[in-house]
């Protein structure tokens, strides 16, 4: 009896993996324009790998060290494979689109 149980549950909680729908799903595109310029190729080739540029425009302009920090935390924490002279190319690049300098930064 606890097997037919156990297959009858299993069944039942399994079934939703396998529904099927009527007609095509389409997801909808959304393009993030990236600034040109200023090593932007750095940005996309090391960034776009791991997430879209909405991301980065999600943030909202941040400071020098905000933006330090994130780089550091996708490098450290999530082991993106940024070289460090690209760091800080991605790093400026971001202060100057997406970002600000603060007095005591410069």
């Amino acid at each position: 009896m606890k097997k037919k149980l156990l297959l009858a549950t299993l069944l039942l909680s399994t079934s939703a993996l396998f529904a099927q729908v009527s007609k095509p799903i389409e997801m909808p595109y959304v393009e993030y324009p990236i600034a040109a310029g200023d090593h932007d190729e750095v940005v996309q080739q090391y960034c776009l790998i791991c997430h879209s540029f909405g991301y980065v425009l999600n943030q909202g302009k941040k400071s020098r060290p905000y933006w330090k920090g994130t780089i550091q935390k996708m490098v450290n924490e999530f082991k993106a494979p940024i070289p460090k002279e690209d760091q800080q190319t991605i790093i400026n690049y971001l202060v100057k689109h997406y970002g600000y300098e603060t007095s005591s930064e410069h």
